[in-house]
């Protein structure tokens, strides 16, 4: 035997005289797997609203100016504003796509990773479940159980 090998009765041996008088049994999963799976990231209404609102009003028309002289004075205000600063809005409005198209993929690899530590959570669980039986089988009953 190698000095890389492990005993496998050396090691029941010292968990029986380690461990006498514990009790092996499995870990739970999470409460949060059902929350996780009901729940996903791509659902949030904050996500939501951000697809339908990301776009910056591109003309005059879209700022929604009243009439009358005031609305007159505000209406060339505005094209001369828009006019002076559409390179910078176009800019803007990139940024804000590429904003929620980020956001998007984040949230979709966020409810993969959540599926996957469920998974993982579950398979754990059934490998703990097993472990316990083995060892319950293998260790003597402590005194008094």
């Amino acid at each position: 035997m190698s000095q890389g090998d492990v005993n496998a009765r050396d090691v029941l041996e010292q968990l029986t005289v380690r461990h006498a008088p514990l009790r092996w049994a499995p870990v739970g999963t999470s409460d949060h797997l059902t929350t996780w799976d009901e729940q996903p990231v791509r659902s949030e209404p904050s996500l939501q609203y951000l697809h339908e609102h990301f776009q910056l009003p591109n003309g005059v028309d879209e700022l929604g100016i009243g009439q009358g002289v005031s609305g007159r004075f505000g209406r060339i205000f505005a094209r001369l504003t828009l006019r002076v600063l559409r390179r910078r809005i176009e800019h803007e409005q990139d940024l804000l796509a590429h904003f929620v198209q980020m956001t998007q993929i984040l949230a979709q690899r966020v409810d993969e990773l959540s599926t996957v530590v469920a998974a993982q959570q579950v398979a754990e669980a059934a490998n703990q479940a097993r472990l316990a039986g083995w060892l319950e089988a293998a260790l003597p009953n402590p005194p008094g159980q």
